[in-house]
């Protein structure tokens, strides 16, 4: 009639944690954190030219016969534009059509881009919200599984205490081979002490596979949240890096822009006749 031992016993409690997601779950939960948002999107270009309607200034025809000219703006600092050193003459129509073209192309551009920073910006903010949200989450429930394992293990290891003390008991029975009437009774409260050790320990198994199975389900839920936060970044990511490439490609068409047209010189009546369709 002897109980399992106290070390077969105390091994099972052991048994039971180890079989709880908690080890696994951190990691899992570690290699599924959502990676870090890249740097936010730089702000859109904003090309510096003027409309040509609108001459930043007037210059006298300075020798010209070709009547008034003016110039067109786009460098707070003529030494940065064209009239800086690159082509100082006065543009003629069409250096002046294509300088006017390419100036209402990348204004166009820019505020295409100006649309779609917004939107970034605000769901990148609702990410990093969502990121800690889950980080946080992550951290209750660590918590959580650990008082909940140090409980069921507090709980096998005073079963197991009673289990030692019980087959002491049965064993000093054993050597003392007594009969009779109050042997009797002796042994039938060492068999109702055995029956009520297997029920406490039916109850504690079915405990402990309850909090495996409780414990498993929430790290699952947990995961496959985690898991599309991450998916939702890895499309912001991919998107702003899209969009940072745009940006970069405006911004350097707009430096273009600078040095070929910005400050350049050019004559009204070509100004008037593009605008006039010729």
């Amino acid at each position: 009639m002897k109980f399992p031992s106290a070390a077969t016993l105390a091994a099972a409690a052991l048994l039971a944690l180890s079989l709880s997601p908690a080890g696994a779950w951190v990691s899992n939960a570690q290699a599924q954190t959502a990676p870090s948002i890249t740097p936010t999107p730089k702000p859109a270009p904003k090309p510096a030219p003027k409309p040509a309607g609108k001459p930043a200034q007037t210059t006298p025809a300075a020798g010209d016969s070709g009547g008034k000219t003016l110039s067109l703006g786009g460098s707070a600092n003529p030494a940065d534009g064209a009239a800086g050193g690159v082509r100082r003459g006065i543009m003629t129509r069409d250096e002046l059509r294509a300088c006017l073209a390419d100036e209402a192309r990348i204004r166009t551009e820019v505020e295409a881009l100006e649309t779609q920073r917004a939107p970034l910006e605000g769901q990148k903010t609702q990410l990093g919200l969502d990121q800690q949200a889950m980080r946080d989450e992550r951290a209750v429930m660590e918590v959580s599984q650990k008082e909940t394992s140090q409980a069921l293990s507090t709980k096998f290891k005073a079963f197991a205490d009673k289990v030692e003390a019980s087959n002491a008991r049965v064993a000093a029975f054993n050597e003392a081979g007594k009969s009779g009437n109050a042997a009797d009774r002796q042994r039938v409260i060492l068999n109702k002490e055995r029956t009520d050790l297997e029920t406490e320990r039916v109850a504690l198994e079915a405990e402990k596979n309850e909090i495996g199975v409780k414990l498993k389900t929430g790290v699952e839920t947990y995961n496959e949240r985690a898991q599309a936060v991450d998916r939702r970044v890895a499309d912001w990511n991919t998107r702003n890096a899209k969009f940072n490439d745009s940006a970069q490609g405006v911004e350097a068409e707009r430096k273009d822009w600078v040095a070929t047209c910005s400050n350049r010189r050019y004559r009204e009546d070509d100004e008037t006749a593009i605008k006039a369709g010729k």
